[in-house]
């Protein structure tokens, strides 16, 4: 019995050892908007690897998944980008606060706060934070990186299922929305802060996976939503 016992705690303890290697090593280095703005002034080709820096929260900042959070993903994902480039300087509170009252706009705006369109998304963008937009159509890695190299963050809507993040429960939703902020072209990975979960700041996919899900918003089959992304900048 003692000697089982010594046999699962030596294994505990190496579970932690290698699950902290394994996080810290997948870190994703990040720059300032500033210092990624200053270097592609100055350099002609485009960078192998970018990653904006970007405070994160989750859709559902104290951990409680029940309505309005389950479905805020696209309001989490433009009001993290309206942190950065409006300089709110939000905290859990009063992200979860700002949060709630972007839900009571889109309510007012729209009729509905759920399942909400990268037409509908980029409209509030502009509206309520009163930053810019443009929509990209069919995006390539090169697009992604191009957008990332001007300083400026992507909101992508997705077919939640097929991201197949492993931290999503049941798969994933049907509908989600993610920031994308950062590319490693060498490793074919995009940089994202996935709002759907709380292990989500700089969460990378593979652009092979993400190219796949990325679409708009369809009623009856998500796989024929447009593949659209919203370039979101001051």
């Amino acid at each position: 019995m003692k000697k089982l016992f010594l046999i699962i705690t030596v294994m505990s303890i190496l579970f932690i050892l290698l699950s902290y290697s394994y996080f810290k090593d997948n870190k994703q280095p990040a720059m300032e908007r500033a210092e990624i703005i200053n270097s592609s002034e100055t350099e002609d080709q485009l960078p192998q690897y970018l990653n904006i820096k970007l405070p994160f929260y989750p859709q559902a900042p104290y951990a409680d998944w029940s309505l309005p959070y389950q479905e805020a993903c696209e309001e989490a994902s433009v009001l993290l980008a309206a942190n950065l480039f409006n300089h709110l300087r939000l905290n859990r509170s009063s992200f979860n606060n700002e949060l709630l009252k972007i839900v009571a706009w889109e309510n007012k705006e729209f009729g509905d706060y759920k399942h909400t369109s990268v037409e509908q998304t980029a409209w509030m963008v502009n509206q309520y934070f009163q930053l810019k937009t443009k929509i990209h159509e069919n995006p390539t890695i090169e697009d992604i990186a191009h957008i990332i190299s001007k300083g400026n963050l992507i909101v992508a809507p997705c077919a939640g299922k097929l991201l197949e993040n492993p931290y999503f429960i049941n798969g994933g939703p049907r509908y989600h929305m993610i920031v994308i902020k950062g590319y490693d072209l060498e490793k074919n990975l995009i940089i994202t802060h996935d709002v759907g979960t709380k292990r989500g700041a700089d969460f990378t996919y593979s652009w092979t996976s993400l190219s796949e899900a990325i679409h708009d918003w369809h009623d009856q089959d998500m796989s024929l939503g447009k593949k659209l992304i919203i370039e979101v900048y001051p």
